[in-house]
């Protein structure tokens, strides 16, 4: 394994890779902490931009807007409480109220320095875990492999959103839409309705772009009369309040350690994501906290639990990815999108067929943390100019990179009605309460449990009560009904919360 490593290092620092990371960095940091633009936007967009050059220049560079755009959105949530994800909103708490002290460059530093401990912490163990498991996951054979799959769409459409039906409906529409084209295995055509043009399916990247990009693009012309929120920072005359000591960041070194760690085991589990992980962390910081009362009031310890744990889901999201071909998290499924596009089939078998391409994407992600670091703080004037922008200068600007990107795929305009397809289904999808990146996971995960069910039928013939022969099979079925009513009475007692909050309110 260490010589793999070294070996990785040794093709990462080149010029291409190094270039690729360096504009992943400045790309994620900026598309992030512009409020509206998320790091699976930033990803959605540039992805295109990769299909020209080389697996290791261009994943890198995706993995670096993924890192660098999880970071760039705490800039936004501090400055101007405006969070560009859920996995922000526990900093948008801490951070605006440090900055409102006149300690904005306290928040920052702390966001900063806690997200590349979290991220560095979990490609380590991402690193170091991923290769292992995949030899255990080898064992595992086609019927094993469906129920696992069956698995993840339960996790993931459970999880996702606020409805359990909708999520799962959202799944199975990402499985319909797999299902167009002639099928690989059969060669007979389905759902084409006589259009050759359907008999490869749909191109993955403009439906990418149409179903996550654009239908931003009309929300932000729905509040295109909201006023616009312009980052006035001011800065206490005490120099220490505009910067954390070492002192400060040694005393909460053991928070960042322990919400690290439940970013990574949170992140390796499908469908949970940065959100829930960055909330766990701060319950449970704030629970074993000296100065509780602080948190949700300018708490450096609040900002350092939440950043680290959200960011730790980064690393360890590409575990079952990599291993198991299941992406932790939304921004995973594409990822799992961009390594399919360069000929990298995410799976146990991808150790052993491109181990120089794996562990130098690896040493990039550990060599994203150093750039990410230097870049910034270097350039943190610069980040915060473009992240006041006005958003009719962004938004046109995003939608010129989406035509392009998804003319760019495939030199063909049959994919720019795509794009507008599906810009017009994602929209309509968030109308009634639908979640796209589930959609996105089902569409990339349905081949595979489609070629895994032929050959588990193969296998088993008219003996159908073979699939259940094998204990994974029970497991999974277990795990698959936990899931399911644990996100429910998860939700029953968000409501009960609330409703319990709302009385209060009235009652005061």
């Amino acid at each position: 394994m260490f010589d793999n490593i070294i070996n990785g290092f040794s093709q990462i620092l080149a010029v291409g890779p190094i270039l690729g990371i360096i504009l992943g960095v400045v790309i994620g940091i900026t598309f992030g902490a512009i409020p509206g633009i998320s790091a699976i936007m930033a990803i959605a967009i540039i992805l295109p931009m990769t299909f020209y050059v080389d697996p290791i220049i261009g994943i890198t560079m995706l993995l670096a807007v993924y890192k660098s755009g999880i970071y760039g959105g705490s800039i936004s949530a501090i400055l101007i409480n405006t969070p560009g994800a859920a996995a922000s909103f526990l900093t948008a708490q801490d951070g605006h109220a440090l900055t409102k002290a006149g300690k904005a460059g306290k928040a920052l530093d702390m966001s900063l320095f806690a997200s590349i401990t979290g991220e560095m912490l979990a490609t380590l163990v991402l690193i170091l875990v991923a290769a292992p498991f995949s030899l255990i996951s080898l064992q595992a054979g086609p019927i094993e492999k469906v129920f696992l799959l069956l698995f993840a769409f339960t996790v993931i459409g459970t999880m996702a959103g606020e409805s359990i039906p909708r999520g799962l409906l959202s799944c199975c529409l990402g499985m319909l839409f797999a299902m167009v084209g002639m099928s690989s295995i059969t060669g007979a055509s389905r759902f084409t309705f006589g259009y050759t043009e359907l008999m490869g399916g749909f191109t993955f990247t403009p439906m990418l772009i149409g179903i996550l990009v654009m239908p931003e693009v009309f929300n932000v012309i729905r509040r295109r009369r909201t006023p616009h929120h312009e980052m006035m920072i001011t800065h206490s005359p005490n120099p220490a309040d505009n910067r954390i000591s070492f002192k400060e960041f040694r005393s909460v070194f053991g928070t960042i350690l322990k919400s690290s760690g439940i970013g990574t085991f949170v992140g390796a589990l499908p469908g949970l994501g940065s959100s829930t992980a960055a909330f766990i962390a701060y319950s449970e910081a704030k629970r074993t906290s000296k100065k509780p009362d602080e948190y949700g009031k300018g708490s450096v310890e609040g900002i350092a639990a939440a950043e680290s744990a959200n960011n730790a889901v980064c690393g360890s999201s590409l575990i079952p990815m990599l291993t198991l071909s299941i992406p932790g998290d939304d921004v995973a499924a594409l990822l799992m999108g961009a390594f399919l596009i360069h000929g990298l089939t995410p799976g146990p078998m991808i150790f052993f067929e491109h181990t120089e391409t794996i562990y130098a994407i690896f040493a990039g992600f550990l060599l994203t943390d150093l750039f990410l670091l230097g870049i910034a703080r270097a350039g943190f004037k610069f980040f915060v100019k473009m992240a006041s922008l006005r958003r009719y200068y962004i938004f046109p600007c995003v939608t010129v990179f989406a035509f392009a990107g998804a003319f760019t795929a495939g030199q063909n305009m049959n994919d720019i009605l795509i794009l507008i397809l599906f810009t017009i289904m994602g929209y309509g999808m968030r109308l009634v309460g639908l979640n796209p990146a589930v959609f996105i996971i089902g569409f990339i995960l349905t081949p595979f449990l489609e070629q895994n069910l032929d050959q588990a039928v193969a296998i088993v013939g008219t003996e159908y009560h073979l699939f259940f022969a094998s204990p994974f099979s029970w497991v999974f079925i277990a795990l698959s009904a936990f899931f399911v009513i644990s996100s429910m009475r998860m939700r029953r007692k968000a409501k009960a919360a609330t409703l319990i909050t709302l009385a209060k309110r009235k009652a005061a």
